[in-house]
């Protein structure tokens, strides 16, 4: 099991250090290596990722007759030829067609990893192995981030070419990982599963509505702060970027040892903690343009910090607990309505936070902080109906 466990946590950190890495690299390399207009790259971009979306359904049900092992090795085929096809595309439908693509992968990728991150550990290990991938996608982001500063200099199409081919071949390296992994994952004697055991789970299907007001807030944190600083507050944009550079050293510094200090607590306790930071960051901001450009810097800095331990409370306990609720025999379904809390909400996030800020700064911010501080009474209520996934601390054994 501990083998399995450590071969398994390799081949999805590549994962998620790849898909990380090309979530800031992507626009560049359509706009710089392809020839594509900004506008028709994000928009392109954004109608693969809404289209893949629908993928989410299929791959749970999918994950519950061939298993997750199985999936986790497709998801990552597909997204090879998905990367290996990006160099070749130069029209916009071209971009929606390779993107969906993608994106099918990563539902695959997201479907299956909680509940086979489930079978190879016990107790709150689960929640241990989810923070290290999670601290593993914001290298990968960072990473990108990071080269975004570095690579307009290059002209080079055949460079941004080799990048794309690199990260193909990355997880090329994570399928033949998951590969070696043993086939029967699952019990042998498993209850059918039925979208019916799913959706007709009302503590289940409220934990991942609650949930829905965490992605949110993670999709949100610094969606709009250039935006604010250079329109609202006129200031430099080095305060941006300084915040989300902080934000994201913090998360994948202190990822582990936050999860670390939460194991000897309920999984409430995580989620009511973290829902609680992110409203009251979010209503630190509320006065941005009421004071001082340097009081203002001072709160999108101490605010990225706030943010960045909810994040790091909230995805792994959250993942942990919709995994250790799901019906038994519907772990794919079940974690398909799980991933779909995180994807609606990013993908509705630009268009909710357009149009809250061209209302105000203080609207924005309040609605976040409300949205937030609403998941705690809907998470008390939860821990009596899902008691076991919430309620109490598991043990933990050692990695």
């Amino acid at each position: 099991m501990l083998r399995n466990r450590r071969i398994f946590l390799i081949a999805t950190l590549i994962d998620a250090l790849g898909s990380g890495l090309w979530g800031p690299f992507a626009l560049l390399f359509l706009v710089h290596a392809q020839g594509l207009t900004l506008l028709d790259a994000g928009t392109s971009l954004s109608t693969g990722a809404l289209l893949a979306l629908v993928a989410g359904p299929a791959a749970g049900a999918a994950m519950d007759r061939f298993g997750p092992r199985a999936l986790l090795v497709t998801g990552n085929v597909v997204r090879i030829g998905a990367f290996c096809a990006y160099p070749l595309v130069h029209s916009s439908w071209q971009v929606i067609v390779v993107t969906v693509v993608a994106g099918v992968g990563d539902r695959l990728f997201w479907t299956c990893n909680a509940p086979m991150t489930a079978r190879l550990t016990e107790g709150r290990d689960t929640d241990r192995v989810l923070a290290t991938q999670t601290a593993g996608r914001f290298a990968g982001a960072g990473i990108g981030a990071g080269a975004i500063a570095v690579l307009p200099a290059i002209t080079s199409p055949w460079t941004f070419h080799l990048l794309a081919y690199v990260n193909a071949a990355s997880f090329a390296v994570a399928a033949l990982l998951i590969r070696l992994l043993p086939r029967a994952e699952a019990p042998a004697v498993r209850p059918p599963g039925s979208w019916r055991a799913v959706l007709g789970d009302r503590p289940f299907t409220g934990f991942c509505f609650t949930h829905m007001a965490f992605t949110l807030a993670s999709a949100s944190k610094f969606a709009v702060l250039p935006i604010v600083v250079h329109d609202l507050l006129h200031g430099p944009q080095w305060i941006a970027g300084t915040a989300i550079t902080l934000g994201t050293v913090a998360v994948v510094t202190g990822q582990r040892p936050i999860v670390a200090l939460l194991a000897g607590r309920s999984r409430t306790a995580g989620l009511i903690g973290a829902a609680t930071i992110f409203a009251a960051c979010f209503g630190l901001l509320i006065p941005l343009q009421a004071v001082s450009l340097p009081v203002a810097t001072g709160l999108i800095l101490f605010t990225s910090l706030g943010f960045s331990i909810a994040e790091a409370m909230f995805g792994p306990t959250a993942t942990a607990a919709a995994a250790a609720a799901a019906p038994p025999g519907a772990e794919g379904r079940a974690s398909s309505i799980f991933q779909l809390s995180w994807g609606l909400p990013v993908a509705l996030a630009p268009g909710l936070l357009a149009a809250l800020l061209s209302v105000g700064n203080a609207l924005t911010w309040s609605v976040l902080a409300l949205t937030c501080a609403a998941a705690v009474p809907a998470l008390l209520v939860l821990r009596r109906k899902l008691p076991e996934a919430l309620r109490e601390p598991s043990p933990s054994v050692a990695a």
